[in-house]
């Protein structure tokens, strides 16, 4: 199944509360499996470069079907694909550093959520993981 504007809508509520929460100003990105935008939305406040961010850690995490803090991960370790934690190919930039996770719906990537504007970068996670419908445990700024 797709995943629908309505589940996307969905998953920036839940993240855009996480956020406020804990006290960030953030932009949230929502991909489907291939990268296309369905949403974004950008809380006042957030810098005006976080939507791009947010967008380019979800496309990292649609198109390697993996968050983004496994990719920084294994990057990290010398299996670089990339120089460095960003990356363009086509009209898609890849953002590497720690704000996405995949969407999954009955065991399928269907899409994934970014997250940009909770330094550090633990936080974006966080807020990823709870937009995404599987809550981690948010780190406290």
């Amino acid at each position: 199944m797709a995943l629908t504007l309505r589940k996307a809508h969905e998953c920036i509520e839940r993240g855009f509360a996480t956020a406020q929460a804990l006290g960030f100003k953030v932009a949230i990105a929502v991909v489907d499996e291939s990268g296309h935008l369905i949403a974004c939305d950008r809380m006042d406040g957030a810098l005006w470069i976080t939507p791009e961010i947010a967008r380019a850690k979800a496309n990292a995490s649609a198109a390697f079907r993996a968050t983004t803090l496994e990719l920084e991960e294994r990057f990290n370790k010398g299996r670089l694909l990339f120089a460095g934690n960003v990356a363009q190919l086509g009209d898609y930039r890849l953002v590497f550093g720690k704000g996405a996770v995949p969407i999954v719906e009955n065991g399928r990537v269907v899409g994934a959520v970014g997250v940009s504007g909770a330094v550090p970068a633990d936080n974006d996670h966080a807020i990823a993981d709870d937009a995404a419908g599987h809550p981690g445990v948010p780190k406290s700024h």
